[in-house]
């Protein structure tokens, strides 16, 4: 007979209850415990990555603004296409609304341009894109390129904020004014408070007292600033407005001496072949940072700011054209920026009585986009997405490679077959001049793009990380 195993009762006092473990306590000095480590996790997906960096954290109704511009680059066409359907519409108007629609009509026939004009328009938008030009940044540029050690770069960086605080104090000091304003109407029913902000605005609307009083001021701020979170008026809206005011604030260093510092400090780092030439360029940059920009403004962008705060400022006109004034100012206060590093320009044109509004993106380091193991030098790649008046929407879509231009023109599906045909007279156009067309594609435009699709590197820059595992 087999022997029965004797089994042993365990030693448990049976009148003690063991307390269950509680899996979502976590140990203090310890940050995080490692579990289910056999489980492989699938990574996010390119969307999910997307979402993740362009919306706020822990915000669950954030507008994902930069995305959706992304997938939109014609934005800015479309709202040049229906300002102008707006001009058909203001010439219905009562006669009671004569001087409105006076001046709204003088803002659209300026808006156009001749064809001659274009290139120094373009010009005008491409030299008020950053201030970072010029023989010194030049100079910058080719230091960080002979030696990109860290200390060198830390020091060039100083030096660019000293700079950009130079440029940008009195528009960040403008921005703090608007929003404090904003902040003191949308509080009005709280008197005090609301006086207390505009106060404030009042001193920050003009630069000079405010650079004297910076500290003082910016102690007033962060104090009202609490008592306006605690207020019962306090919005999500006003909540946002509040955090770009501090972001406007902490861009102001009121240091007279930052750089003096900062360049003092970059010029003991080169080598003494540099300093002369260095010291010069610093000494003409100061000379020029106090005087009024010589650089023309654009004409189109002037135009463009007076038309959105006409419309901003009148209620029946922003109300039929909010959606698209929206757009217009996300379009272009995105471009170029680090979210979006490309250049942009808007170029409305009128030949023979034809309208045609263009938008076009540029990105200098076009070899990225070509996702090549190899990296591609001397590439310029370029969209240019164009309404003609009558005929239909256009992408011509550029590469060039030096001298080589390649060339492939999206367009309307009933014009397919002229275009076509017209292909071989796009290389005469550039004959005249140093490039060349190896390659020309014509095809239909079934749907818009956006561009991510025709910028391969603009999801990688986005979020910043590219591993492979």
């Amino acid at each position: 007979m087999a022997e029965i195993l004797k089994i042993t009762t365990p030693l448990v006092n049976k009148n003690s209850q063991l307390n269950p473990v509680d899996r979502q306590h976590q140990d203090p000095a310890r940050p995080f415990e490692m579990k289910d480590v056999q489980t492989v996790v699938c990574p996010m997906t390119q969307d999910d990555i997307l979402k993740q960096n362009n919306t706020l954290i822990e915000k669950e109704n954030s507008s994902n603004v930069l995305t959706t511009l992304l997938k939109d680059p014609a934005a800015t066409v479309n709202f040049l296409k229906n300002i102008f359907v707006l001009q058909e519409m203001v010439q219905l108007l009562p006669a009671k609304n004569t001087t409105v629609t006076q001046e709204i009509e003088q803002m659209f026939q300026m808006l156009l341009i001749q064809p001659e004009n274009i290139a120094a328009e373009m010009m005008r938008q491409e030299g008020n894109a950053t201030v970072f030009r010029g023989e010194l940044f030049d100079m910058l540029r080719s230091i960080l390129a002979e030696n990109p050690s860290q200390e060198m770069r830390l020091g060039v960086a100083a030096l660019l904020k000293s700079i950009s605080n130079i440029v940008g104090k009195k528009d960040a000091m403008a921005a703090v004014s608007n929003s404090l304003k904003f902040l003191s109407e949308s509080l009005a029913p709280s008197k005090t408070l609301s006086e207390k902000l505009m106060n404030l605005s009042a001193a920050f609307r003009n630069a000079d007292t405010a650079s004297e009083q910076f500290q003082q001021l910016k102690n007033e701020i962060l104090d009202v600033m609490k008592e306006v979170e605690g207020s019962l008026l306090y919005t999500p809206k006003l909540e946002k407005v509040n955090a770009m005011m501090l972001y406007n604030l902490s861009r102001i260093n009121n240091n007279p001496d930052f750089f003096r510092e900062a360049s003092t400090n970059l010029l003991l780092m080169l080598e003494r072949s540099q300093r002369d030439e260095f010291a010069a360029h610093v000494r003409q940059f100061r000379a020029s940072a106090g005087k009024e920009s010589i650089l023309e403004s654009s004409k189109i962008m002037d135009i463009l700011t007076e038309i959105i705060g006409k419309q901003a400022s009148d209620t029946q006109l922003s109300a039929a054209t909010s959606e698209k004034i929206e757009k217009i100012i996300y379009s272009l206060l995105s471009s170029p920026c680090h979210f979006t590093p490309l250049l942009h320009f808007v170029v409305p044109v009128e030949f023979d009585f034809l309208k045609s509004f263009a938008e076009i993106w540029i990105n200098p380091n076009g070899g990225e986009d070509l996702r090549h193991e190899e990296p591609v030098k001397d590439c310029i790649h370029m969209l240019l997405v164009f309404d003609v008046q009558g005929i239909g929407q256009f992408e011509a879509e550029i590469y060039t490679f030096g001298k080589n231009l390649e060339l492939s023109l999206l367009c309307p599906p009933a014009h397919i077959k002229v275009f076509s045909e017209a292909a071989s007279r796009f290389a005469k156009c550039v004959a005249d001049s140093p490039y060349y067309m190896s390659n020309i594609r014509v095809d239909k435009l079934e749907r818009p793009r956006s561009l991510m699709e025709v910028f391969k590197s603009l999801p990688y820059k986005r979020t910043g990380v590219n591993v492979k595992v």
